[in-house]
């Protein structure tokens, strides 16, 4: 009988977390500089132990913000609280082992990794019958390879765990507590494909409507294939980006909700998505569409990539990259499409995107909370705000002149009906700014503009506004 057995021994990874720290110290010690992968590769070939131990040396994890299973806390409280002896014990490295026995309060002794020991399986298994003999215990686990404790254990305690090992539990009488996961893992997958995010590609689009080729059905067919491309491949990053931040997005109020850092999401499904999609992209890219769009994509997804693992810290430089970022779509969809890419809209398109790029950083240094705050993995403080409010007015400002000049240059005067009307659209863009702008100030916007910019109504009365005056412009011929 439970009420018995006076020995329960909780697993850390999976089953008190919602995470691997193994993997996530990893991924920590992988960000400053991911070339350390040759160091990790030969730790890995001096045996997994080795390796826990020489990236613990190296990386410091935060126990406080770790996604824990609150119900399994709640009911190992209980336990305790009826006389029940309870132990960590864990494959992952004594020291996070440590601190987290030292957060949560609860734990009476600790066995984990360490000298080149790596405390799993059969290993585990006999770690346990060494500290307690042949006493009858609890085992609260969450994979497979907690089979052989389990069915040592007198009482299963099991999270999120496989099918066949609660089905061989309950046909035991073995199962005391279950604990399951909140929602599906599909639907945690999807949303850290972050498909809203996609609107940011239909900057793709922009080449094939500013040149009004979109009765050419062959354009038109390579530009979708362009955004599924680079959708696939901005997933692939926002899995890489979430997996390489796991320790920032859970001290920010609203990132810490995302998947990975949550822990709704598998570190594993993490890792699978950021290689997965940026391959199906590139190859979906090689097949269907000209090699300049290719070499256009690559060069996004090294970008990307380099703004993860070091740009996003230094100071203007992350703006410029974004900036970077986001005009290398309307470069790629004029690739797609074979269209030629005027000066003018790549002007305009950077001075629009380093005005939204300043605005994000902006978000992130008003919702500091004090005045001395700074901007966790940023280079920016509190005392940048009024800096990047203003640059970031300027910048818009600078993209409305660049409009304005095109609207008066020879080769629109030839190119459209009624280029008079033209005029409206540095009004609309004007408004916007100004908008959006305001919004940021009144801290109106959570955290994305782009997000923002998508569910606000007046953002998209914009966007319809703009489309409507550039098919009057063309095909409507009005006197003046």
């Amino acid at each position: 009988m439970f009420e018995n057995v006076k020995h329960v021994v909780v697993d850390l990874d999976g089953t008190l977390v919602r995470t691997d720290l193994f993997v996530e110290s990893i991924l920590r010690y992988l960000k400053g500089n991911p070339f350390k992968i040759i160091n990790l590769i030969r730790w890995l070939m001096a045996g997994r132990a080795f390796a826990k131990q020489k990236v613990a040396e190296h990386v410091e994890i935060e126990a406080e913000f770790l996604p824990y299973e609150e119900g399994l806390i709640e009911y190992l409280k209980e336990l305790k609280a009826a006389g029940k002896e309870l132990i960590l014990a864990t494959a992952s490295h004594r020291k996070y082992a440590d601190q987290v026995a030292a957060h949560l309060g609860i734990f009476d002794r600790v066995m984990a990794t360490e000298d080149n020991h790596n405390l799993k399986g059969q290993n585990k298994l006999a770690a346990i019958r060494e500290l307690i003999g042949d006493a009858d215990f609890a085992y609260a686990g969450d994979s497979a390879a907690d089979t052989p404790i389990w069915r040592a254990a007198a009482a299963n305690i099991m999270v999120n765990a496989p099918a066949a090992n609660v089905a061989e539990a309950e046909a035991a009488g073995k199962l005391v507590w279950q604990g399951a996961p909140e929602k599906p893992v599909w639907k945690a997958f999807v949303k850290e494909m972050r498909p809203h995010q996609y609107a940011k590609n239909m900057l793709i689009f922009v080449p094939i409507v500013t040149s009004h080729d979109y009765f050419d059905g062959s354009h038109v067919v390579a530009t979708i294939l362009a955004f599924i491309c680079f959708s696939f491949c901005a997933s692939g990053v926002y899995f890489l980006n979430d997996l390489l931040d796991l320790q920032e997005d859970r001290r920010h109020r609203s990132k810490r909700y995302r998947p990975i850092a949550s822990g709704s999401l598998p570190l594993s499904l993490g890792v699978a998505g950021a290689v997965g999609f940026p391959l199906l992209a590139f190859l979906m890219a090689l097949v269907l569409l000209p090699l300049s769009f290719f070499a256009v994509l690559l060069f996004y997804f090294a970008v990307t990539n380099a703004y993860s693992f070091c740009l996003k810290r230094l100071t203007t430089v992350d703006v410029v990259t974004l900036a970077i970022l986001y005009t290398l779509r309307v470069v790629a969809g004029a690739a797609a499409s074979g269209l030629e890419l005027t000066s003018w809209l790549l002007a305009f398109s950077v001075f629009i995107f380093v005005s939204l790029a300043f605005m994000k950083r902006y978000i992130e240094v008003s919702a500091l909370p004090d005045e001395a705050g700074q901007v966790r993995g940023r280079g920016y403080s509190a005392a940048d705000q009024e800096t990047m409010f203003s640059l970031g007015i300027s910048n818009f400002t600078a993209a409305v002149v660049i409009l304005a000049l095109y609207i008066n240059s020879p080769y629109v005067l030839v190119s459209y009906e009624t280029p008079q009307v033209l005029w409206l659209l540095c009004l609309i863009v004007l408004f916007w700014g100004n908008h959006i702008w305001t919004c940021a100030r009144r801290g109106q916007i959570p955290d994305d503009p782009v997000v923002f910019a998508i569910k606000d109504r007046a953002s998209q009365l914009v966007g319809v506004s703009f489309v409507v005056v550039l098919f009057m412009a063309k095909y409507i011929y009005l006197e003046f």
